[in-house]
């Protein structure tokens, strides 16, 4: 029964990232969890129930979120610089920025090495399998050079937040815990939308293109290949651009922490409507979500790992349920 209920929960708040129109999606999986009654209630009483309450399950818990922060002083006026903010005197805007500049041009970098060498071209992978190599390709070269400017700009700016280490993942982890339900209200908020603007018919349940080739092939040692760039190495580099790097030029020209954190985060969103594979309209409004609630675990934390934890959990949820849906727990086209 727990295990259901776990089930239900956390696919109400993933699935309308990924598209999902919402919990009935997941009641044949919550079934086959737990089929035989445990208590005098059945799984299908439980999920109906957090079906009937999820909207306020979400409302109540955003709303004890958010006095929590408030209490604590982080969305008070000053809130960052009370709680201590990073120190980026060190190195003006432009540098922050060229740092920002100089790990994406590494990503990017993969195509333009394979193209000139034209070593992919000459080899027995297809189309698909081509732009997976580029694209782990890209987050490695992307990864070493982030890691590298960290460790240069550590040196001279060592109380910018700078820094990595293992206690990052666990403060991460709560830290997205606390985003949750902010991202699960952005998530129905964002399907309620699209259903709205095409006359009451909700997105499809997997409308991301990487999610929808993992799905169609999950046991493909490619779609791991997917699943890993995916989980662990778009969350690296997307977070020391936006969030360490571009998120700390923005702080230095602006002078607001809340003002870099919001306009990274439109970057960040908008980011994922360009290139070969865009997000639906729709999946922007979590998106932004969460790269506001990084950005805010950013700063709070003044730790490297935070966000990239934050984020890598995200990824992998989204992954998990599209994985879920797409292996028949879930009776509905994909």
């Amino acid at each position: 029964m727990i295990v259901a209920l776990l089930i239900v929960l956390v696919a109400g708040v993933a699935a309308p990232v990924q598209g999902a129109e919402t919990l009935d999606q997941v009641i044949t999986l919550a079934q086959a969890v737990d089929a035989e009654p445990v208590t005098d209630m059945r799984v299908e009483e439980v999920v109906e129930q957090a079906q009937r309450y999820q909207l306020w399950i979400f409302l109540i818990s955003t709303v004890l979120v958010i006095a929590l922060l408030f209490a604590g002083g982080l969305l008070q006026p000053g809130g960052f610089a009370k709680a201590g903010a990073r120190d980026l005197s060190p190195m003006p805007a432009p540098v922050w920025l060229f740092a920002a500049f100089v790990v994406l041009l590494a990503m990017l970098s993969a195509a333009a090495i394979f193209r000139s060498t034209g070593w992919l071209d000459r080899s027995p992978y297809d189309a698909d399998q081509q732009a997976i190599i580029v694209t782990l390709t890209g987050y490695l070269l992307g990864i070493v050079a982030g890691l590298g400017m960290l460790f240069i700009l550590k040196r001279s700016a060592p109380d910018a937040g700078m820094s990595m280490g293992g206690l990052d993942i666990p403060v991460g982890f709560g830290c997205f815990l606390l985003a949750y339900p902010l991202i699960g209200l952005a998530g129905m908020a964002a399907v309620a939308l699209y259903t709205q603007v095409n006359s009451g018919q909700g997105p499809p349940q997997i409308s991301h293109p990487v999610l929808e080739q993992i799905v169609n092939d999950p046991k493909n040692a490619w779609s791991w290949a997917l699943i890993a760039g995916a989980v662990f190495g778009a969350p690296i580099v997307e977070e020391l651009i936006y969030r360490v790097f571009l998120q700390s030029a923005l702080i230095k020209i602006t002078k607001s922490p809340w003002v870099a954190i919001i306009a990274t985060s439109i970057g960040f969103a908008l980011m994922h409507r360009v290139g070969d594979h865009p997000v639906p309209w729709h999946a922007l409004l979590p998106i932004l979500m969460v790269g506001i609630t990084c950005g805010v675990g950013y700063e709070r934390t003044k730790r490297v790992g935070v966000p990239i934890t934050m984020h890598v959990c995200f990824n992998a949820l989204n992954v998990l349920l599209a994985l879920l849906i797409g292996s028949g727990g879930v009776e509905t086209a994909v």
